[in-house]
């Protein structure tokens, strides 16, 4: 049973030749660093005295434990786990669908696993250790991984719940941006880690799993300690299949509908004329399908969770950087905060809007190759649609820096205004053929999937540098001239070819997009496996 649905699972996921290989070239990239850093555990564990050991090994094991728990968490990429939906109608034992959702949390985890077998590798080969001590060694690092493979299940299901209420996700997306970017803060605030130093012997306490599981690989009471590193993972076990009986009686899209209300508030009537603006400036069929847009995003859960985080995530990632150690405001830094935080966000709300323009359409998308208006005024509406947002953001962060009082001047909201709109002419462009080119199906309701496809993720590592070049020259010649004249003839210019780029680039998306009609549809029409990612 179980090896049927990861087959089944294997058989959905079978890509492309270019998908292949960019999916490989960056899995590559990634896990060769956590190769090396496992390799790193290696050399240390191996040279290490005995007593060192004692003192840093728990502290070692509990930063893997909080990776693995939390790290998948905060970033919002959660793995891949069961579709209840599509398999509560087969008569599958609960038991092997656990056993099956557990084994995919290997997929957020193998940064850890190879950390974890580099230590157990030094561990044995240790001049104090040696091959007597591989037996605890190996059935401590071993239980410490089940138990944290245990506990993350449990807490991927508690997510998945908080994420599908309305509003909620919203605000754990603003804790989670919060609790990643606390330890820089910290460090950038003047804080070492000497200050733990009194807290290091409750780290160390007996019992605890990471201590437990580092003391029965060091020999150091093995007995004792194996058995209380198994009661915390049988806990684990315990806490992991209660979450997951409690998520398959869990109906996320009760949880996702929006309540009805008798009478229209304010706020509601401020909204909905804010939907119909595209009326007042455009003619059918363009400014019904800005309108769709706009209306379509703003209830998406994916696009309303992104859309926080690019004024969240993006401050708590700079301010730190201009505001130093000492609280002191560095003046290049702080004069191009504004512009710096909306290019993050700008490429931070691509993945679900401009990148992948289709994707939340999904098989609908048929509609716009069947109804007479051309491919061209849907791609130009949804560009149109996406800059909308894009300087509802830059709105946000310029009430936020003024509030900090950040902005010092309306010279920086000017620059920022025009660099952002000239840098969206060229990621439009890019987008418009990405989209036609790459179309990937979106699920609105799964906040933690990515964007694009796999294939164009890889092509978007090269290009996306070259589509802000003509941005960057404009900031060397005002360095190298020292001139405000030369730096916004550069920014005319820049946009003149801009304007080039996105015309001949939206031609190019209309002709391919007729070209690969049917292909687009397909893509846009494909179901996932059992298994999802997030």
């Amino acid at each position: 049973m179980i090896g049927a649905i990861l087959r089944a699972q294997w058989l959905s996921m079978r890509f492309g030749g270019r998908s292949s290989v960019a999916g490989a070239l960056s899995g590559l990239l990634w896990y060769g660093l956590w190769f090396f850093a496992g390799c790193a555990a290696w050399w240390w564990t191996e040279h290490s005295a005995p007593d060192t050991l004692s003192f840093y090994l728990p502290i070692g094991l509990l930063l893997v434990c909080f990776y693995w728990q939390l790290v998948p968490i905060l970033s919002a990429s959660m793995g891949a786990a069961l579709d209840m939906r599509k398999l509560l109608a087969y008569p599958i034992p609960h038991g092997s669908l656990f056993v099956v959702e557990v084994l995919l949390r290997l997929t957020t985890s193998m940064e850890m696993v190879l950390v974890l077998a580099g230590t157990a590798v030094g561990l044995i080969a240790n001049p104090h250790g040696g091959w007597a001590a591989a037996p605890s060694v190996l059935s401590s690092i071993v239980i410490l991984a089940l138990g944290n493979l245990l506990f993350s299940s449990g807490m991927r299901s508690i997510l998945e719940r908080l994420l599908a209420r309305r509003k909620v996700r919203e605000f754990m997306a603003v804790v989670m941006v919060c609790v990643w970017m606390a330890p820089r803060l910290l460090v950038e605030s003047g804080f070492h880690l000497k200050s733990l130093g009194p807290a290091a012997p409750a780290i160390q306490a007996f019992g605890l799993p990471w201590t437990a599981a580092a003391h029965a690989a060091l020999q150091q009471s093995a007995l004792s300690s194996l058995l209380a590193l198994s009661a915390w993972t049988a806990l684990a076990g315990w806490f992991g299949r209660r979450q997951f009986e409690r998520g398959l009686r869990y109906d996320a899209i009760a949880a996702q509908a929006t309540p009805l209300s008798a009478r229209k508030s304010g706020l509601d009537f401020l909204r909905d004329r804010f939907y119909r603006l595209p009326g007042v400036i455009w003619r059918d069929p363009l400014a019904a399908i800005v309108e769709k847009e706009l209306r379509t995003l703003a209830r998406t859960p994916r696009f309303r969770m992104v859309f926080v985080m690019g004024f969240t995530f993006g401050l708590m990632m700079w301010v730190p950087m201009v505001i130093g150690r000492h609280g002191n405001r560095e003046g290049a830094l702080a004069h191009y905060f504004l512009t710096v935080v909306c290019a993050y966000s700008l490429t931070l709300i691509g993945q679900v809007t401009y990148w992948n323009c289709f994707g939340f359409d999904r098989s609908a998308a048929s509609l716009y190759f069947a109804v007479p208006q051309p491919i061209a005024a849907v791609l130009v509406g949804k560009n149109i649609a996406s800059l909308v947002f894009i300087y509802l953001e830059l709105a946000i962060l310029t009430a936020i820096t003024l509030a900090l009082g950040m902005l010092t001047g309306w010279e920086q909201w000017i620059e920022a205004v025009v660099v952002i709109g000239i840098c969206s002419l060229y990621v439009l462009a890019i987008g418009n053929y990405s989209s036609v080119q790459y179309p990937r199906a979106l699920h609105a309701e799964r906040v933690s999937q990515g964007g694009s496809s796999s294939r164009f993720q890889g092509i978007l590592l090269l290009f996306y540098p070259v589509a802000l070049l003509p941005v960057v020259l404009a900031y060397l010649a005002r360095y190298a001239f020292d001139s405000p004249l030369a730096f916004w003839l550069m920014l005319v210019f820049a946009a003149a070819i801009g304007a080039t780029v996105y015309r001949l680039g939206l031609e190019s998306a209309v002709k391919t997009a007729d070209r690969r009609r049917e292909q687009i549809l397909r893509d846009l029409s494909q179901g996932e496996g059992p298994v999802i990612s997030g």
